[in-house]
């Protein structure tokens, strides 16, 4: 019998949005090697997903499925739309705003929260407002709803009323789309570790590498398919050189900064407000005498 886990995955390959080929909005900022495959037609190689992914889906399955159950008025749950050609299909549209939902871990919400959305989500909301906004309806904002898959915290962003809907990230986004259509697919960048999830879970990837890696040295690291197809360890050697020149000397301007903030330290460590960021200034339990300093997200 399947595990729980593969019942999920097996459930996420029904649906009709996995099943899709064709580029979609939420294709848009992702990894460009793998939207150049789907461009280029190549048959998928690698069906598992990820269970992740199989969760986010059903969270959006059941979020729609209330909406349309409680009939709640002025809003409008999972439609497909289209823009110029490109195909998506929006979580929710409510009066004057388009929200999208994300679900993500606890720990890169944390980043989110920090440094705000990649721009491909916001590419992606902007598209769904643009097509609904030719459509005839009034989009003034959009908004990014991001849920914790471990937590259940939910962060709304930039905030509940949303952020004025902009068209340059939809002419982004197609510009976006346009160098990868134009760019031969063995010339487009990975954009994503092989061993993270998402390449575990692309139709191209997969443990082995599925065709976006293959070709790498045996026995060696995935990776080692860059050197194959480009040979000059001279350059490679370089590269690995000068970013571990550039950490240290980073590391160096770091311990400046934490000594130089260990002026407003308090006695026993605690929490310091520091402008816009809150310091957090922690006892090492195996050295008393010693403190680590760490920001507070969100605060």
């Amino acid at each position: 019998m399947p595990s729980t886990s593969e019942l999920l995955l097996m459930a996420d390959r029904l649906r009709p949005r996995t099943q899709q080929r064709e580029i979609g909005m939420s294709d848009l900022g992702s990894c460009r090697r793998r939207v150049g495959y789907k461009l280029a037609g190549t048959t998928p190689v690698n069906p598992s997903g990820s269970v992740q992914a199989a969760m986010g889906s059903a969270i959006h399955d059941m979020v729609a499925d209330t909406i349309k159950a409680l009939n709640l008025p002025g809003i409008v749950a999972e439609e497909e739309v289209r823009i110029a050609g490109l195909l998506g299909h929006f979580d929710r549209e409510e009066p004057e705003l388009m929200v999208d939902v994300k679900t993500t871990s606890a720990r890169w919400l944390e980043h989110i929260k920090l440094h705000g959305p990649e721009h491909g989500h916001i590419w992606q909301v902007s598209c769904y407002a643009a097509a609904r906004i030719l459509q005839g309806r009034d989009i003034k904002r959009v908004r990014i709803d991001y849920l914790a898959r471990d937590t259940g915290e939910e962060y709304q962003w930039p905030h509940a009323e949303g952020a004025p809907f902009n068209p340059r990230h939809v002419r982004d986004a197609f510009e976006w789309l346009e160098a990868v259509r134009s760019a031969d697919v063995d010339m487009l960048p990975r954009d994503n570790e092989p061993d993270s999830v998402f390449c575990q879970g692309c139709p191209f990837g997969g443990p082995d590498g599925g065709i976006c890696w293959e070709g790498y040295v045996p026995e060696r690291h995935l990776r080692s398919v860059m050197f194959v197809e480009d040979p000059d360890a001279a350059k490679w050697a370089d590269k690995l050189w000068e970013t571990r020149q550039q950490i240290k000397a980073l590391q160096d301007e770091e311990k400046k900064a934490k000594e130089v903030l260990d002026a407003i330290r308090p006695d026993g460590g605690g929490r310091v407000k520091a402008g816009v960021r809150t310091l957090d200034f922690r006892r090492n339990p195996r050295d008393p005498e010693r403190f680590s300093l760490y920001f507070v997200a969100g605060a």
